[in-house]
Formats: C-alpha cells, structure tokens, sequence
C-alpha cells in the first residue's frame, strides 16, 4: 500500500532519492515494441529485454534510466502520451498482458440520467476564465515533470489549489499520494453522503515534459498537457462548492504524477484501490481538452475503455449539451492514466479534445502554450460541463439545503470596495486573481505585503505573465504596490504573485478597486 499523506502532515513528506537506477518492467503494444526496435540509440544501450507477446502487448524488461528515451519514441512515433505502463514486477506485467481491449464491468451499474437540477446548477458554473487562469499558473511553473524540483512545486500548489476552494466544506480532504520518486499525486476526496463507499474517480495527470532531455531547469509548459485536464477538474471543484453539491457517493479527484514515462502516478493508485477492494464505480480521464482540432466537439476514445460508460459519456453530451457533436476515435495501448484503472477491471473513459490524428501538434515541445490552443478556454469549458454532468448523473445527491452566503458578492456598482487576499508561493509558483470588473477612468491599487520575496504584477485586459504586465514595482522583498488608472475600453484588470525567493513567501493583497 503506498503512504498517503494528509496536509496536516506535510512537514513530515520526505522525498526519496533513489541514487541507482532500477531495473522494471513494462507492457507496450506490439506496435510500439516495433518502433522501439528501430531506434539504433536505443538499441545500442541493450536497454529493451523482450519477455514475451500476448494480445497484441509485449513485456519489456528496462532499466528506469530509459524510461524517458521509450517515451519521446512512442510520441514521435505514434503521438501517445506515454503509450506504455511501468510494473513493479514480471507477474504484474503478465497480469497486464490479460487485460482486454474493452471491458464490460460496468454491468453492474445502473446509469440513469434523471438528475438535471443538480447538472444545469453545475453547469452553469464553470467558466472560462478560471480554467483560463488555472492554466496558465500551471504551465508559468518552467516544467512539471516527474523527478524535478518544479514537478513537486507544482504538484503542492494544485494541492493547496483544491484546499483552499473546499476549505469550507467539512465533508472534503485533500492529501498527497508518495511515490518513489520525487512528484506526489494528488487526491481531492469529497464524502458520498448516502453510499460512501461507492467511489466516482475524475482524473488528470499534473506532468509535463518536452521528451528525453527534460530535467531541472528545461522548460515544459504543457499548458494542454495536461493543464488544461487539471484546469477543468479543478474548475469542476469549484462549481461543486459554489452550488453547495453534496454527492450521494464519494467523489475523488485526482491529478496523477509521472504520466509521461509510463503511468506511473495512476497505475500505483490503481493498484493501492483494488488491493484494497475499493468500489469504484466508475473513472473518468481528462487528458488533453482545450485544443480544438476536428469537426467535432468531444471524441471519446473507443479503446482500453469501458464500452457502456462511454455511451453513458454521449448520452450525457446529448442530453446536457445537445449543440455539441460527439464522435469516437482510438488512441492505442496506455496513452493516457485511464489505463491504469482499466487494467484493474474498473469501468474507465477518456473523453477527448479531438480526433487522435487531429490531437494538439505542439504537445511535448516548448510550444504547448495557452497561444497555441487559441489563447483561451473555450473548447475545455465543453469538457468541464461533460465533467459536472458525470459527476451528477453518477455520483448523484443534490444541493445542499443551505450553500451558505455568497463567498464572493457581486459588489455595488459605483461604489469603491476593497478585497483582501492572502496566500503563499514557493519560487517560481504564482497565484492569480481576477478578473476584477473595473470602471475606466478610476484608480485601481494593489497593495501587497508579506514575507521573504514575492513579486506583484498587474494589467488589463489579460492576466499578467512574467513578460507580459502593467505594472511591477521591482522592490526587494514582499511590500510592492501598483496604484494604476484604469484605461477607457478596458473593464477587466488581473493581479499576480510571483514567487521570488527560495524560501516560500506568505503575502497579504488588498485590491481597491471601483466596480463597473
């Protein structure tokens, strides 16, 4: 069983280093074993130790050193994230090679769509900004990948992300999963309130890598993959807090570690849920969903998945979303985390920004950017709503009788008002804020104080990045104000902070502002 972690303990994480490299197996398609044997660079190491063939999968035997080379070569070759799954031992990997190409566990769900109340208050909030905003503090991070300092960094803030949204709710816990190497996983657990133990799994891996050469320093945005399948989870969080939703099964969220060299975050989840008997009904994988690159809206992907929840997902689509078009497509052995699941027997889908052909060119480059998936949310916000509806349809329960007050009012129009914010950022980390809705030709201050050195930027019209901004006041330390009159033609103004300093630096923000 790995160790979880709960937030009131993360003092104690401590981070194994592993000084030699270890020996592991791995299950690949047939395909893919192919083009891996092509690779004269690859071969020349006699990394791959073939263990034998079955139902179109191969078990390798590989040294972890490798792991990185086998996967730039599976996604130059067949564009597959990962495309293989890593296995602590041989009886593992054969136990692999038996999983089938579709399985029908799902037989025993009933999926019923008669929840619609609970989906439309869902639905109507997600939004585009948020996920907008949350990608691209991910993909500020300079990479996520698996063994680096900034793959940790950013694997703490979407952990203090989910925190702080579900902070008011008593039913909610956010922990870290350990692995063997550096990058936790995260896990967000909202408490079913009728039948807990039925578990309703949504997942995103929190990685990113540009291939073979990526490590400390070398710059992964990954701001499509996977941000934008964190960025909508999240935002799908957030919709579930604002509604006060309260799940009649237990919801977990999840934002796998070290998906891009074999799975490996989520096949050591997996594992842990079915040793433990866990009852999972049902898993849903969000990898990829801001690229708009094929006719249709949503594509779900037909292979490794689970036949009946599929048509569930469409049903979904069809129903909640009926302007949006729906069409299937196949990505191959291990592509994405809901592999993992799907090779322990649970009922697992992977809705998809395109067709697989038709998928985002610049994944795995320095070229996955926000810019590059058109510079905003839009096509993911299509997948927040397919998320919330799963989430309601399946997991079912209704909104509370009392949500609680309005944690964010919409605040008089004309009226100067001041908001207080508070948080902390480790280096390079970021936190954003806004859109503040701003009436042109008013001043508009952003005071900040705090500890250690955090950097205040502000602008207009977009949030600000390390490049691009209105103001920075380029002060030691964390005291930065920004004291700006709001331009005519601009209504919305943004605020970020930026880590700085080695230490991790908590700030105080107050916004004053007058509101359109």
């Amino acid at each position: 069983m790995k160790k979880m972690i709960c937030t009131s303990l993360l003092g104690l994480l401590v981070v194994p280093v592993t000084t030699l490299a270890q020996e592991l197996w791995i299950t690949i398609g047939s395909d893919g074993y192919q083009s891996l044997k092509k690779n004269s660079a690859l071969m020349a190491k006699e990394a791959l130790d073939a263990q034998g063939e079955r139902n179109g999968i191969t078990i390798l035997k590989v040294n972890e050193d490798n792991l990185s080379d086998i996967s730039t070569i599976m996604h130059n070759s067949h564009n597959r994230c990962g495309g293989f799954m890593v296995h602590d031992s041989l009886e593992e990997a054969q136990n692999a090679q038996l999983s089938p190409l579709a399985n029908t566990v799902s037989s025993i769900v009933s999926y019923t769509i008669d929840n619609a109340d609970v989906v439309n208050a869902l639905q109507a909030e997600i939004s585009e900004a948020n996920i907008r905003t949350t990608i691209t503090s991910l993909s500020n991070f300079t990479n996520r990948y698996y063994t680096t300092s900034t793959g940790v960094d950013a694997a703490e803030w979407i952990r203090d992300k989910w925190q702080a949204l579900t902070s008011s709710r008593s039913d909610a816990s956010v922990q870290l999963y350990s692995h063997s190497w550096a990058q936790p996983s995260v896990i967000l657990t909202i408490q079913g309130q009728t039948n807990p133990d039925e578990i309703v799994v949504l997942g995103a891996h929190l990685d990113s890598t540009v291939g073979w050469s990526t490590g400390e320093g070398t710059r992964a945005p990954g701001a499509d993959d996977d941000a934008s399948g964190i960025a909508t989870l999240t935002d799908v969080v957030n919709a579930i807090v604002a509604t006060g939703y309260k799940p009649a099964k237990t919801l977990a969220f999840m934002g796998y570690a070290a998906e891009e060299v074999g799975l490996r975050g989520s096949d050591d989840i997996a594992s842990d849920y079915k040793s433990q008997n866990k009852n999972v009904v049902g898993v849903m994988q969000l990898d990829m969903t801001n690229y708009y690159g094929s006719n249709s809206d949503i594509y779900i992907i037909g292979d490794y998945t689970n036949s009946s929840q599929n048509a569930f997902l469409k049903d979904l689509v069809q129903t909640y979303q009926g302007n949006l078009s729906v069409g299937t497509t196949t990505c191959g052995y291990a592509c994405s985390d809901h592999a993992s699941w799907h090779d322990q027997g649970f009922a697992a889908s992977f809705p998809f920004e395109a067709s697989f052909n038709g998928s985002n060119p610049y994944i795995h480059t320095i070229n996955d950017t926000l810019a590059n998936s058109g510079g905003d949310a839009n096509h993911a916000v299509k997948f927040g709503k397919l998320a919330a509806a799963y989430v309601a349809e399946l997991a079912k329960g209704a909104i509370g009788d009392d949500p609680g007050p309005d944690p964010d009012p919409d605040p008089d129009p004309g009226q100067e008002q001041t908001e207080s914010f508070s948080g902390s950022v480790s280096r390079g980390g970021e936190e954003h804020y806004g859109p503040f809705s701003v009436t042109p030709g008013t001043s508009f201050v952003a005071d900040m104080t705090g500890t250690y050195d955090a950097d205040l930027y502000v602008r207009f019209g977009a949030a600000p990045t390390w490049r691009y901004y209105d103001c920075r006041p380029y002060d030691n330390g964390s005291a930065e104000n920004c004291t700006l009159q709001v331009p005519t033609g601009d209504s919305e103004a943004y605020i970020m902070v930026r880590g700085y300093s080695r230490q991790t630096s908590s700030f105080e923000l107050d916004v004053t502002y007058t509101p359109q």
